[in-house]
């Protein structure tokens, strides 16, 4: 089956369609597979997360390919992006909106500011609260390395998709996130 999901995915024009059983298209001859799942057997193809997967992984090994070959991981970009968006934040924030884990956010922050990205502060009334800020230095890189760097990946992945489509993938986007989010009883990040 992965074959042929792989087949599918690459046609150009192939996609599922609103309403009906998703269906690559088979070539025209006897035995040929119609991409949909044997009765009884759950079709991946009618899975939203199958593709939302397959492009984040996808996505994210292009990005890292383009940053590392500016000294930079997954991990420093996430870091780095949130915090020139909403910069001060505790290490606790820093992990809720980057999705990685608290421990390891501050690893990475500590590499950071080693290189002299970021800057942790802790205030004078909680000395267990730390905070993290980005220097100067850390928004040029921001802005000179990580955001071409990325910015070109993001072109990339939306080619040959107007702006209108764009619009309303980001509407629906925000609309899943918010629905996940609810079911599991927490605010959204960002968003809220």
């Amino acid at each position: 089956m992965s074959t042929r999901i792989a087949r599918a995915a690459r046609r150009p024009g192939w996609e599922p369609r609103p309403g009906r059983r998703a269906m690559a298209p088979s070539r025209a001859r006897p035995g040929a597979t119609t991409g949909e799942a044997p009765a009884g057997r759950f079709d991946l193809l009618d899975h939203p997360m199958f593709f939302l997967a397959h492009i984040l992984t996808r996505f994210d090994g292009n990005v890292v390919a383009e940053l590392r070959r500016h000294g930079f991981s997954q991990s420093d970009w996430r870091v780095i992006s949130t915090l020139q968006y909403a910069d001060d934040l505790t290490l606790t924030e820093l992990a809720r909106i980057t999705t990685l884990e608290r421990s390891f956010v501050g690893r990475v922050v500590g590499t950071l500011e080693e290189r002299g990205l970021v800057r942790r502060t802790s205030p004078a009334d909680d000395r267990r609260t730390t905070r993290v800020r980005l220097t100067d230095k850390g928004r040029r890189s921001f802005a000179e390395v990580l955001l071409p760097a990325t910015a070109a990946q993001i072109a990339n992945a939306f080619e040959g998709i107007g702006e209108e489509e764009r619009g309303l993938f980001f509407v629906v986007l925000r609309k899943m996130m918010r629905n996940v989010y609810h079911v599991a009883q927490e605010a959204t990040p960002i968003l809220d």
